[in-house]
């Protein structure tokens, strides 16, 4: 009996709708617009920020940084730690790198340039950053290479370097000294942005051992071990891993400040425009709603003469507003999947904006193209927008009109 009686409601206010199609249309119309902006907005963005953290993952930075606590309050690279020692098995990371830092400069005829000249070993440097795969010219590090250097692409043009030729690197040793020692030019690679092609030269782990320490051994050292991940979802395992170890953990937001912040900015800016596009919405559709209503005063005023409490009145409006949101709400994801999918796979092209040149910031390549990512998450936020617009509008229109029933009737 109970099923029957809310399937008349429920049907007595699909014909509700129906009888009304031109303004539910428009308000629907309204709110899935809104909708499907806003989430356009969120999409763009996540995606946009996606592509910027990847940027500087790229950028030898990981996602997660195990740093030697010397090296994380002084870059001080003295005293390495013994990456054999570090317990780093069955981290949740997709590559591990043990590296070794070492800030030195060059002097040529065409120019001097500060550099970070980074003691790897190729076989796990290459889990995290592909430069295997964008060797321009030369080849790859390897292992056993003793006195050699791979350079970036952009350093090889300003000082017209080529594979064969020799790199003269000044620095200073362990205890102080100024050295200058040849290198010899292995490969050159093109990845990242021109910053990071001309900054970052990389050496095998014996080679930096040598150069800095005065020594060479068979054990890898390191003043930090990069970890890529599958973002930052793994940090609070990741930190309580090295929880009673004497090393610094460091996200990729602590590594590169500047660029957290741009991401953090956008974020908030983003909620923002969410809030004001919401009250924008709900004040909108908040009339018509009411409007709809008002004209219905006579007919509920007649459903209460024959007897229909208010009770009733309160579920016809409910599965009214309840169909709406449905509509609304499967209109803007079916929109949003082909609008934000067809632009996820292509993307928005904004190179028309500076002419083709590369815009970088703290050493990374802002995205050129952007590829907005839509996800079940912002699928769940177009129903809860549309759910709170709709249902805010129609409680306070169902209340109003039954409220200027009492009064009038008293």
């Amino acid at each position: 009996m109970a099923t029957s009686k809310y399937s008349y409601h429920f049907w007595f206010a699909w014909k509700c709708i129906q009888r009304n199609i031109g303004r539910n249309f428009f308000i629907g119309f309204s709110v899935s617009l809104a909708v499907i902006s806003a989430v356009w907005v969120v999409a763009f963005f996540d995606g946009f920020n996606r592509q910027i953290e990847d940027a500087v993952v790229q950028t030898n930075t990981g996602h997660f940084q195990i740093q030697d606590p010397l090296y994380s309050q002084a870059a001080d690279a003295s005293k390495p730690l013994s990456f054999t020692a570090m317990n780093v098995e069955n981290l949740p990371a997709l590559g591990v790198s043990p590296e070794l830092v070492l800030d030195a400069n060059i002097l040529t005829p065409e120019g001097a340039a500060s550099l970070i000249v980074l003691g790897i070993r190729p076989q796990m440097h290459k889990k995290v950053v592909p430069l295997d795969q964008n060797i321009y010219a030369g080849a790859f590090l390897r292992e056993d290479d003793q006195a050699g250097v791979m350079i970036g692409k952009e350093l090889a043009r300003i000082f017209k370097f080529t594979v064969g030729d020799n790199l003269t690197l000044n620095y200073q040793d362990k205890d102080g000294e100024l050295r200058s020692e040849n290198l010899s030019i292995r490969g050159i690679f093109h990845y990242s942005s021109l910053g990071f092609e001309k900054r970052y030269i990389y050496i095998s782990q014996r080679t930096w051992q040598q150069l800095f320490l005065n020594q060479t051994s068979e054990e890898t050292l390191f003043n930090r071990i990069v970890l890529k991940t599958h973002g930052l979802a793994p940090e609070p395992s990741i930190r309580a891993r090295f929880k009673d170890s004497p090393v610094v953990v460091k996200t990729w937001k602590e590594v590169n400040p500047e660029i957290s912040m741009v991401v953090e900015f956008q974020n908030s800016l983003t909620n923002f425009f969410l809030l004001i596009i919401g009250l924008t919405v709900t004040m909108t559709i908040l009339t018509p709603v009411r409007m709809l209503w008002q004209e219905r005063f006579k007919e509920i005023k007649m459903m209460r003469v024959i007897g229909i409490p208010n009770k009733s009145v309160w579920l016809i409006g409910m599965f009214e507003a309840l169909l709406m949101v449905l509509t609304a709400g499967v209109t803007s994801s079916l929109l949003l999947v082909l609008i934000v999918g067809s632009q996820a796979y292509n993307g928005i092209d904004f190179r028309f904006l500076n002419k083709g040149v590369a815009v970088e910031r703290a050493g990374i390549k802002l995205p050129e193209v952007v590829y907005p990512r839509l996800t079940l998450d912002q699928l769940g936020l177009t129903f809860l927008f549309v759910l709170v617009v709709l249902g805010l509008s129609y409680l306070w229109s169902i209340r109003q009109t039954l409220k200027e029933l009492k009064q009038e009737a008293q």
